[in-house]
């Protein structure tokens, strides 16, 4: 079953489009949503959550209209980039405010992360940006919602309070049931708790699939600088050079190694470097 089918979505901001023939996300995993800056993925959320009127195409959420369906909108949770809580209001005010409209609130669970995490009864100007970021997590994951999509959910968090945020996640993936859409620029979130990997690039769909198996279609490629000569970039999608020689992520990983032979060492990309390298020269 899919948490999310999306057929022949088409979203335009002037010259830029989101353009996406199908996309569907499993229901029971965690399908990271990855790209660079401008490639469509906040576009693509907030298409999604209906938020946004979408051009042309359709989007089922956990079986149904988001925008009709008030039943499937209290099983989904949502943490943005941005949290847009007024600013005079107080983090009691918000939860009060936010815990009526979801009738699987879990108020001794919201409790228990508001003093682990130590948020304070302030106004939300008063708040730090990660203070912010907590809030909207709580509101999002104490609603205890079926589907949870996060927008660059740890940023502006330090370390410690990531760690325990992705536990608290994994905690929630226990239940075969729950899905997460977790788009981030922080791929370390994703190398660890990701089971698909979705990725965007000027609006289109780059790459998708288990997230081992996409990375097992790409080597990394390290060699000496003689090596990369005009023949040799032509198989590269993106490659940086340095004094110590080059890196480099082939489109053909297989000509690449019949014709860089043993001089050149290979190895897995990261979801950093698939994204970082698929966008041409990184110099």
């Amino acid at each position: 079953m899919n948490a999310i089918m999306i057929q022949n979505l088409k979203k335009n901001y002037g010259s830029f489009e989101v353009s996406l023939p199908r996309l569907d996300l499993r229901q029971g995993y965690v399908t990271g949503l990855v790209g660079k800056n401008g490639s469509g993925k906040t576009t693509l959320i907030r298409s999604v959550l209906g938020v946004i009127p979408k051009t042309a195409g359709t989007v089922q959420v956990l079986g149904g209209d988001i925008t009709a369906d008030p039943a499937i909108r209290e099983q989904v949770g949502f943490v943005s980039e941005t949290p847009y809580y007024i600013p005079t209001l107080t983090t009691g005010m918000v939860h009060e405010m936010v815990r009526p409209f979801y009738p699987r609130w879990d108020e001794e669970l919201y409790q228990k992360m508001r003093a682990e995490f130590e948020l304070p009864d302030r106004k939300i100007k008063e708040l730090s940006k990660g203070q912010q970021k907590i809030l909207s997590f709580l509101m999002a994951f104490c609603c205890r919602p079926r589907l949870l999509i996060l927008d660059e959910p740890t940023a502006n968090l330090d370390p410690s309070v990531r760690h325990r945020l992705l536990g608290y996640l994994r905690r929630y993936m226990e239940d075969e049931g729950n899905t997460i859409l977790y788009s981030t620029h922080i791929t370390g979130d994703l190398e660890d708790i990701c089971d698909y990997l979705v990725g965007l690039d000027h609006g289109t769909l780059a790459f998708q699939g288990e997230k081992d198996e996409v990375l097992d279609r790409f080597r990394m490629v390290q060699g000496p600088g003689e090596l990369l000569t005009p023949e040799t970039r032509g198989l590269f999608l993106g490659w940086e050079q340095s004094a110590l020689g080059f890196t480099a992520l082939p489109d053909r990983p297989q000509e690449a190694e019949a014709l860089l032979g043993q001089d050149a060492r290979y190895r897995r990309p990261t979801i950093e470097e698939l994204i970082i390298y698929r966008g041409g020269n990184v110099q």
